[in-house]
């Protein structure tokens, strides 16, 4: 048995690999489009950060220009809007959409967003199982074959209910984003710095960055559904 044989290569790694180049692709192809649509207002995207900051009460948020490209997040330990510094000193439609889109995680932690807190929470749990779950897991089936003993099986399975949070921590973080982008749409419109015929091209934006959490949730099940064929499977052959 080989923990990443042709198996996993085909049907675990090769969709991951296709389905997120697609996705990848299709942000930037999208960002690099409509960064070269001129927003109507003029405005910048830090112009545009400290409007609708004003507008939804969240005074409190900081603004820092980062390095990156597409490096744009809220976080919410520091009430800090991080954005990257094309989008901060760009004046495009793509800019307001990104703007927006990290401020709605900025009105979900001002609001108690129930999603969010819980995706913070996982944090820790979810960074331990991604690297130590498939680890552990290996190490149970080495075990196994080994030993012959049902001790290993059962060392695995601690390894996949480890990685099993990176999946719940996936299924949490899609919805959290999503809803920021919900929110992102109502917020570039009550501020008044979005015009209609902008709307599609903020949308589209948001559409394409959508993609990339349910490839990530796909891919974690995946994974976990993978791991899960190896270690029961060898039971059975025990």
């Amino acid at each position: 048995m080989f923990f990443f044989g042709w198996g996993y290569l085909l049907y675990v790694a090769l969709p991951i690999m296709v389905l997120s180049f697609i996705a990848s692709s299709w942000v930037k192809r999208t960002y690099q489009r409509y960064s070269q649509v001129r927003n109507s207002s003029g405005m910048t995207g830090v112009d545009v950060a400290r409007r609708i900051l004003s507008g939804a009460g969240l005074n409190d948020v900081t603004i820092q220009v980062i390095d990156g490209e597409l490096s744009d997040n809220y976080d919410p330990r520091t009430r800090t809007l991080n954005l990257s510094k094309a989008v901060a000193m760009g004046s495009s439609v793509a800019s307001e959409a990104v703007v927006a889109h990290e401020i709605g995680h900025a009105q979900q932690d001002r609001q108690g967003y129930f999603a969010m807190r819980w995706r913070s929470d996982l944090v820790p749990a979810a960074n331990l199982g991604s690297q130590a779950g498939p680890l552990i897991v290996l190490a149970g089936l080495f075990l196994s074959i080994f030993t012959r003993s049902t001790f290993g099986f059962y060392v695995a399975i601690v390894g996949l209910a480890l990685f099993a949070a990176v999946v719940v921590f996936q299924l949490i973080t899609t919805p959290v984003e999503l809803n920021a982008s919900r929110r992102a749409l109502r917020l570039l419109a009550d501020s008044g710095v979005i015009f209609p015929e902008e709307q599609d091209g903020a949308r589209r934006m948001l559409r394409a960055a959508a993609f990339t959490y349910w490839v990530a949730l796909f891919g974690a099940m995946l994974t976990l559904l993978y791991y899960a064929s190896l270690v029961f499977g060898n039971r059975r052959n025990d």
